[in-house]
């Protein structure tokens, strides 16, 4: 009996380290979309010409749709002379650095639950590195939406952009819409798996640590 509760015991943590190290896998593949697609967006409709942005990693990409048709795609390096949007861009930049930084924060912590050390892991370490995972998770999925705004502000400078995402009217006939794009989006996916993949074995190890009922009942 006590070999089967050893054997029972072994396969309930080989299970929570594989399903965390799958929900940790599957967040460094959406980070790693997120990287390759625009994060923020932003849309000016005059008459019947639309111009829709949209930042990505280092360009600011531009869709003119003229009509409802579209009429031509402008791709513009951040550096670029007399570039529109330069604080935004700044966001962008720095929303890409955090996003590398959750990268290998997400691998590092993958790779340690790999080793067979980890299964032994004190509860008070794995509770340190779930703690690391969300705060730079956190920080930068939540970073644009702070910054994005003052720095969209600033850069059109005739309207006050009130958020993340939203909409204005600033003048007859002109109307603005903003809001995040695919790879805020895949950021916010990879926020929850990687951090759901760090906090559940620490889930475990307390569930561990509690004694079962068997364990607890005075023998006759």
């Amino acid at each position: 009996m006590a070999t089967a509760t050893r054997l029972r015991t072994k396969l309930q943590m080989l299970l929570q380290i594989e399903s965390s190290g799958f929900a940790l896998g599957l967040a460094i593949l959406f980070v790693l979309l997120s990287l390759a697609l625009p994060f923020w967006s932003i849309s000016r409709t005059s008459g019947g010409v639309q111009d829709i942005g949209s930042f990505a990693w280092v360009s600011f990409t531009t869709e003119r749709y003229t009509r409802g048709a579209w009429s031509e795609t402008t791709i513009l390096p951040y550096n670029s002379p007399g570039f529109p949007y330069s604080d935004t861009a700044g966001v962008a930049g720095n929303l890409y650095v955090l996003s590398l930084v959750f990268l290998v924060v997400l691998a590092v912590v993958l790779a340690l639950f790999r080793f067979e050390f980890s299964r032994k892991m004190p509860t008070m370490n794995l509770l340190i590195l779930s703690l690391v995972v969300l705060g730079v998770a956190l920080f930068a999925l939540f970073y644009p939406i702070v910054a994005i705004p003052g720095a969209a502000t600033t850069d059109v400078g005739t309207f006050t952009i009130g958020g993340f995402w939203g909409t204005a009217q600033p003048s007859p006939g002109v109307s603005w819409s903003w809001g995040p794009g695919l790879g805020w989006w895949l950021l916010l996916v990879g926020v929850v798996s990687g951090v759901s993949g760090a906090v559940l074995p620490y889930l475990k190890s307390l569930r561990s640590m509690v004694p079962s009922a068997s364990a607890t009942r005075p023998s006759t």
